[in-house]
């Protein structure tokens, strides 16, 4: 136990320490404005997708897997399911100082990829990274749909969910189903083709945490550590939900890789992607930017003591 929480305070100091280095840069101008749109593209169009596809041919399936890949992506659900359910109740007594829908969505979906992939590969793995890459399909599934929805309310845009399914094919989804297949072949990559694939998925990480470092230096931060509404939020989304679901696996039993990832998972800080959404469907950008600058250095924290529960209790 002692070795895994060092690590994890290591691999978080590392991250951290990436973000900041994200932070200074653009905060002293050294990056320009641009780069952070352009970072995002780069993750989430190639390196990401290519990450996903060389993570799970990596892996050999087997029927446990296949049990525990089918167990995960139904944790995932029940997650957000739950953490919607926290949001519900919150914006109605935070309703005065946070938009409720949008306070809604940032304690229902976390940073299940920019922080999680490389935190958890750490830990446990190529394996570990392919059912991080399972939970953030399912997460996946409820943004995309109900969430980009309910945000689309916020500027009077609503938009219908059959158009909200469509964004479920994007190179991400497209990488993970390709790769499925290819692991049920038992297909890989290799020689040449492997080596490049493997050096653009490595990007994913630091690239990540510059593109976090860039947007947590647009937050003014002076006055956050007043707002209730998000040290509630962060508390909830980060420490209680996940310390329930601790005591659940206690009950019922299962993989204890697979129930410390949908932990992890669940205890990850607000979605960098939230901005993104808000920005373009005419939501509140400052308290979303704030719910991450917040969340994410609370994670720092928050997510070695969560680790350490999942070990102790």
């Amino acid at each position: 136990m002692t070795e895994g929480f060092f690590s994890i305070v290591n691999c978080i100091a590392t991250l951290g320490l990436a973000i900041l280095v994200g932070f200074v840069c653009s905060k002293t101008g050294y990056l320009p404005a641009a780069v952070k749109p352009a970072l995002s593209k780069i993750v989430v169009k190639l390196t990401l997708p290519v990450l996903r596809a060389t993570s799970l041919t990596k892996t050999t399936i087997t029927p446990e897997k296949l049990i525990n890949s089918v167990f995960i992506v139904i944790c995932g659900w029940i997650v957000i399911g739950l953490l919607q359910l926290t949001g519900l109740l919150t914006e109605r007594i935070f309703k005065k100082s946070a938009p409720p829908i949008l306070h809604r969505c940032m304690t229902s979906f976390g940073n299940v990829v920019f922080v999680a992939y490389p935190l958890i590969q750490s830990l446990y793995g190529d394996d570990g990274l392919y059912y991080a890459a399972l939970f953030a399909f399912a997460g996946d599934c409820w943004l995309w749909t109900f969430g980009v929805y309910s945000l689309s309310k916020l500027g009077g845009q609503t938009t219908s969910l059959t158009a909200n399914l469509k964004r479920l094919i994007n190179p991400s989804t497209i990488a993970f189903t390709v790769s499925f297949i290819m692991m049920i072949f038992g297909l890989k990559f290799t020689g040449i083709i492997g080596d490049v694939m493997n050096g653009f998925g490595s990007m994913t990480t630091y690239l990540s945490m510059l593109f976090i470092g860039c947007v947590l230096a647009e937050v003014d931060f002076r006055g956050i550590y007043k707002k209730a509404s998000l040290i509630a939020l962060t508390l909830l989304k980060m420490v209680v939900v996940p310390f329930i679901f601790i005591l659940i696996f206690k009950l019922i039993p299962g993989d204890p890789m697979v129930e410390a990832i949908v932990v992890l998972q669940a205890a990850m800080p607000v979605s960098t992607v939230l901005v993104m959404l808000c920005s373009e469907y005419g939501g509140d950008t400052k308290y979303s930017a704030e719910g991450v600058f917040l969340s994410t250095l609370a994670s720092l924290v928050t997510l070695p003591i969560v680790y350490s529960l999942i070990n102790i209790v």
